[in-house]
């Protein structure tokens, strides 16, 4: 039951998050509810079904059949996506992106010139990286409803705000990326380490490590 729990409740997590902020179905339930009943009920919606997620999780780890063992010498690759979840998580609190659903200045700075949804991204890569480390059935389905809310979410909500908010965006998509670093690839931006608050940085180094050191207490697993 707690297996069969664990993979309902991922997936309705992923299939409501990106479901009901799709246009027209979104629009039809902010005109028949109302925005804050709308941006409410989509809240609970998240709030059950990651809790929902969470808690068949606990104790369900490895449940299900394993398809794959990650090698030994990829596990650096994990921590390294890993660490980047963190960095890309902290630094978009410190550099609020105008694609998100809180106003925001629409500069590019800081995190901004790797992407411009630095938050989403950040689930995304920490998703993945689990996704690699755990081949069992339930891992993979848990963690990649993280991933696929992270990633696709941030393309998804990235078309709505820049359709919602038109022109006065122009400048910023031009000179920004979605997938991390791109813009910086394509030479749209470039990274103005300058612009980085190391502060933050830091933060989200000594967080990663903390986490590392203790992750065997705190979730029975080794990360390594």
């Amino acid at each position: 039951m707690g297996f069969f729990l664990l993979i309902l409740f991922s997936i309705l997590f992923a299939l409501t998050h990106i479901g009901m902020s799709h246009d027209p179905f979104r629009q039809r339930l902010i005109n028949s509810l109302g925005e804050k009943a709308f941006l409410g009920i989509y809240s609970l919606m998240s709030f059950i079904t990651f809790g929902g997620a969470i808690w068949a999780f606990v104790g369900q780890e490895d449940a299900g059949p394993v398809l794959w063992y990650l090698p030994q010498w990829l596990y650096p690759v994990v921590q390294v996506l890993v660490l980047v979840g963190f960095i890309l998580f902290v630094l978009s609190i410190k550099n609020t992106s105008p694609m998100g659903k809180s106003p925001a200045e629409i500069e590019v700075r800081g995190v901004l010139h790797i992407t411009r949804h630095p938050m989403n991204m950040g689930f995304a890569a920490f998703g993945l990286a689990h996704i690699l480390a755990n081949g069992s059935l339930g891992d993979i389905v848990f963690f990649g409803s993280i991933f696929v809310v992270g990633f696709f979410g941030a393309y998804h909500q990235d078309r709505r705000i820049a359709r919602e908010k038109g022109e006065s965006l122009r400048s910023f998509l031009e000179q920004t990326g979605i997938f991390p670093f791109s813009a910086i690839i394509k030479g749209k931006t470039k990274l103005a380490l300058r612009e980085f608050s190391l502060g933050f940085v830091a933060l989200a180094v000594v967080a990663y490590v903390v986490v590392l050191l203790f992750h065997e207490k705190l979730f029975g697993v080794r990360p390594f």
